[in-house]
């Protein structure tokens, strides 16, 4: 995402007409297309904010209706790249866990580790989504929870053995 300019003002004004003029038209587009209206509410005001970006880049005659149609498809297309790439993910995760578990895997394995993450403490869940559905790595995860290498590491082997209980309890 571009950073804003702050030497450079932006013409409130005329953004405040555009996204007043366009808002429904982008919201309706894509949430015809998506059918969430918190999806579509997300990419809508994403679309919005590169519009704004635009706008403080100096670059506002660039936007118009058919720029916002063309952006809100775009990131509607990455919206969609992401979800299908974290289903991967997650299902990957399902079937490697139903492995080492000895755990029969019929049935949908998405939802089956959804259920079987949400039964988890809140730090266990974090530290398996960042491991496992984000790929960051062992030191990522250390990061993001402001915790050494180490106690990541033992998080993260708790973590997954509550994850392989609660998911063979999902069957």
């Amino acid at each position: 995402m571009t950073v804003f300019d702050d030497s450079r003002p932006v013409r409130r004004a005329d953004l405040q007409s555009l996204y007043l003029s366009e808002v429904r038209n982008v919201y309706g587009f894509l949430l015809a297309r998506c059918g969430d209206r918190h999806v579509a509410e997300d990419l809508t005001t994403e679309t919005f904010i590169n519009a704004a970006d635009r706008f403080a880049q100096g670059r506002d005659h660039e936007v118009t209706g058919a720029w916002l149609m063309t952006t809100a498809r775009r990131r509607l297309i990455d919206h969609w790249r992401r979800a299908a790439s974290q289903r991967t993910r997650v299902e990957r995760l399902g079937q490697e866990t139903a492995i080492a578990a000895g755990v029969d895997d019929s049935g949908d394995t998405h939802d089956r580790v959804l259920t079987a993450l949400g039964s988890l403490p809140e730090r266990q869940r974090a530290a398996l989504s960042m491991r496992y559905m984000d790929e960051m790595s062992v030191s990522e995860v250390a990061d993001a929870l402001e915790l050494t290498y180490q106690a990541a590491e033992s998080l993260l082997a708790r973590a997954r053995r509550s994850f392989v209980l609660a998911f063979g309890a999902t069957s």
